[in-house]
């Protein structure tokens, strides 16, 4: 039954962005990556151990950030508070990354397509905000 934890955890990701409405091709390999990495880190560290607590802790941590970014920028139009959650988001997975390393380099490196994407959307979200100075939220 090792195949169950596998599945959970790889498919746990896309919850958000069923939720969020935005299951994209992108979406679904980073959520896919980033789940089976959780996936080899559970599996390291023998589950859900005392070890495991701040990986898989900070794995949780950014996972409900990046569910909650988009509700915060296209549901709410909170382009200001939306670019402080992805700041948040972005160095709550460069955290998990760095946890993630000495466990399983597998694990890390799988969340290397997330990180350039976050760079990526992180960038956007910036300009959007910087170009719409006169409707920036105080």
């Amino acid at each position: 039954m090792m195949w169950m934890p596998m599945l959970g955890l790889t498919a746990l990701p896309h919850l958000g962005g069923l939720y969020g409405g935005y299951i994209t091709l992108v979406w679904t390999c980073l959520y896919t990556g980033m789940g089976y990495g959780s996936y080899l880190i559970w599996k390291e560290l023998g589950g859900f151990t005392e070890d495991a607590l701040v990986p898989l802790g900070l794995y949780g941590l950014q996972l409900a950030l990046n569910w909650a970014w988009t509700p915060i920028f296209f549901g709410a139009h909170k382009i200001k508070l939306a670019l402080i959650e992805i700041v948040m988001l972005t160095g709550t997975v460069g955290a998990t990354v760095a946890s993630w390393y000495p466990i399983s380099r597998t694990a890390a490196l799988m969340m290397a397509p997330y990180m350039a994407w976050l760079c990526l959307a992180t960038s956007l979200n910036y300009c959007i905000w910087r170009d719409n100075s006169e409707k920036k939220e105080e």
